[in-house]
């Protein structure tokens, strides 16, 4: 299995008060989120999956690290569970077949068309690395992957079970 993380899902990692995203079946805020990233990640380091992230949502998430981004990137490049994927020639040639698309479709603002870039960057990225699952709420990357690779947000993350043993004598 191999498992791409976008920047909407690998910042629950390192930052717990991220903004959660929007349950799109409830419309409810997703709770437990770095609960859930962490629940995940033990699931998938048990699975030998593969875990890529795209260097541009490496660089979406390291924008906010500030001082931490040293650390944040020590903690990836250490893991063997983790494999930080190069935007290299293979990429640009499978954007730029996702731009031409764009480029013949509604023109976009300025602001937009920058996210479409990026997003095209990661999809891209994803497709090379024959990614077997993407983790985003973004429902652009969602747009751009189409039906070839699923997609799944936080709200689909399971959370831990919880602990089932209990205290026969509480304090």
């Amino acid at each position: 299995m191999i498992v791409v993380f976008d920047a909407s899902t690998l910042v629950f990692l390192f930052t717990p008060d991220a903004n959660p995203p929007t349950d799109p079946s409830t419309g409810r805020v997703v709770g437990n989120c770095q609960d859930r990233i962490k629940y995940l990640i033990a699931d998938l380091q048990k699975a030998k999956a593969q875990i890529i992230i795209p260097a541009p949502a490496l660089a979406e998430v390291l924008v906010y690290a500030e001082d931490a981004a040293s650390e944040w990137l020590n903690i990836l490049n250490r893991s063997r569970h983790f494999r930080i994927a190069p935007f290299d020639q293979l990429e640009a040639v499978e954007c730029a077949a996702m731009a031409n698309v764009r480029r013949n479709g509604p023109k976009p603002n300025q602001a937009l068309k920058r996210k479409a870039k990026f997003d095209e960057q990661i999809v891209a990225i994803a497709r090379t690395q024959m990614a077997t699952l993407i983790l985003s709420d973004d429902n652009d990357i969602k747009r751009l992957v189409g039906d070839s690779v699923p997609v799944r947000g936080m709200a689909d993350l399971l959370l831990p079970p919880e602990d089932l043993q209990t205290n026969l004598f509480p304090d």
